[in-house]
């Protein structure tokens, strides 16, 4: 959580009240030309010096105090504190943020006094030698979260889950060891369950949500409070407490039906033609809507995902026809012609990835579409590469039924700011799904975990 921002000592108290008015519950750290820091104000601090006769036009320097809490990273890791200006005894005395700074007096981040308690009583561990921030995963447990959980982890990245695991229960067990996670089960549209996951979190990614056009069409009503609701009440809540790095995964079927069959971007109209489109456009107009210099959206625009998972799904074009392909020597498709762009669900990870890690003037309030130019694919394309992997099968085609999505987009925009393009293909996935099959990994790709309409259903009917 963002609970700090910086201001040189030549700055006024007007610039600073700017600050606190965009952000609640901040502190000031005050540096000088070197970028050391030379003292702190808080929002009381600046109301305080204008009731002692200050102009709001005086510099900050002129009312820092030169008494105030630092601790050096070293010294914190050590517990031994010499050079700090810290007294253990008076941590109860109305200091809120502590400053943690190296031997430059750079500042490396603000701490809780809370948190720096439990470091000193050894309930929790500094990872201040670190500047990765803490990531809290909004349905970390699903398809592409355990993906993601998966490679942050693998960075060194704290993580925390929050899902409530209707899916399947077991893949958090693939993580339980690691000491840089925490799982929270619950409900993001529990507005309770919201307030509890958001502490000491710097970047939230949002992947919570009823995904697909059958299964938003099978509950609407579900989809519209988790889809839309659930975002909207969240981003609120990010944005009050300053937490600049919201990602949010969209999805290019907000483009619907182009009959033209042009290489869209971003700027290109939207036409949705499903209700689980429409509300994703409604969702990223809801978190644009609220942006301002301390709360920056990103918005993700997916491409049709595919490829195995820790949750593996078998309801998504490029897997669904894998599992028929290998388990029935059959596949059928409806129509063919429909234009697709397609993504590794690895490369969606590693997208997510270079949001997080790029400097946030390049990614703030912003959309992007997420996918690969190389894998924008007609149906009946994938079908060939199927042939290719899993023959000998059969490939039924009928008319009835046909799907009328149809889109091709560009992903320009996302691979200039992000220096990111996605490079795994539909062969490299077939690969590691024949692995799967082959090893017994995945023995009934029927079962209702692996299908998302499947389990809302079930899910929801339980509910009732």
């Amino acid at each position: 959580m963002n609970n700090y921002f910086y201001l040189n000592e030549n700055k006024t108290i007007k610039d600073a009240f700017f600050i606190f008015n965009k952000a609640f519950g901040c502190i000031l750290c005050v540096e000088d030309k070197k970028k050391r820091l030379v003292g702190i104000l808080t929002e009381g601090d600046l109301r305080r010096a204008i009731l002692k006769g200050f102009s709001i036009k005086e510099k900050l320097k002129e009312i820092i105090s030169k008494k105030y809490t630092f601790i050096y990273i070293e010294e914190l890791q050590n517990k031994k504190f010499v050079k700090s200006n810290f007294n253990a005894k008076n941590l109860n005395v109305s200091i809120n943020f502590i400053p943690i700074i190296n031997n430059n007096n750079n500042v490396i981040r603000v701490l809780p006094t809370t948190k720096v308690i439990e470091i000193l009583e050894e309930k929790s561990k500094f990872k201040g030698t670190s500047l990765k921030p803490n990531i809290l995963i909004v349905g970390g447990a699903g398809y592409i979260g355990t993906i993601l959980v998966k490679k942050l982890l693998s960075k060194n990245y704290r993580v925390t889950i929050l899902d409530k695991l209707i899916y399947d229960k077991s893949v958090i067990s693939f993580f339980k060891k690691n000491k840089n996670l925490k799982f929270i089960k619950g409900d993001i549209c529990d507005l309770n369950v919201q307030i509890n996951c958001i502490r000491d979190i710097d970047v939230v990614v949002f992947l919570a949500e009823i995904v697909g056009d059958p299964a938003c069409n099978a509950k609407p009503e579900d989809a519209l409070k988790t889809n839309y609701l659930a975002v909207s009440s969240f981003s609120h809540l990010c944005s009050l407490l300053n937490i600049s790095k919201f990602i949010y995964t969209s999805s290019c079927s907000v483009y619907g039906l182009d009959k033209d069959n042009n290489l869209l971007n971003e700027q290109s109209p939207l036409n949705p033609v499903s209700h689980y489109a429409r509300i994703k456009i409604m969702s990223e107009k809801a978190l644009l809507s609220i942006k301002n210099q301390n709360f920056c959206p990103t918005v993700l625009r997916l491409g049709t995902v595919f490829g195995p998972s820790i949750r593996d799904r078998f309801d998504l074009v490029v897997n669904t026809f894998a599992k028929f392909a290998y388990f029935n020597k059959k596949i059928d498709i409806h129509g063919g012609n429909q234009w697709r762009p397609n993504i590794c669900v690895e490369d969606v990870a590693d997208g997510i990835i270079a949001v997080i890690k790029s400097n946030k003037k390049k990614v703030s309030n912003e959309i992007f579409n997420l996918s690969s130019e190389n894998l924008n694919y007609r149906i009946k394309d994938i079908a060939k590469i199927v042939r290719k992997k899993f023959k000998p099968i059969n490939i039924n085609y009928s008319n009835s039924r046909q799907d009328i999505r149809n889109y091709r987009v560009s992903c320009k925009k996302f691979e200039l700011a992000t220096n990111f393009k996605a490079k795994k293909t539909i062969e490299y996935a077939y690969d590691l799904f024949l692995k799967k099959f082959r090893k017994k990994l995945i023995k009934n790709p029927n079962l209702k975990k692996y299908s998302n309409i499947a389990t809302i259903k079930l899910f929801s009917d339980k509910n009732v």
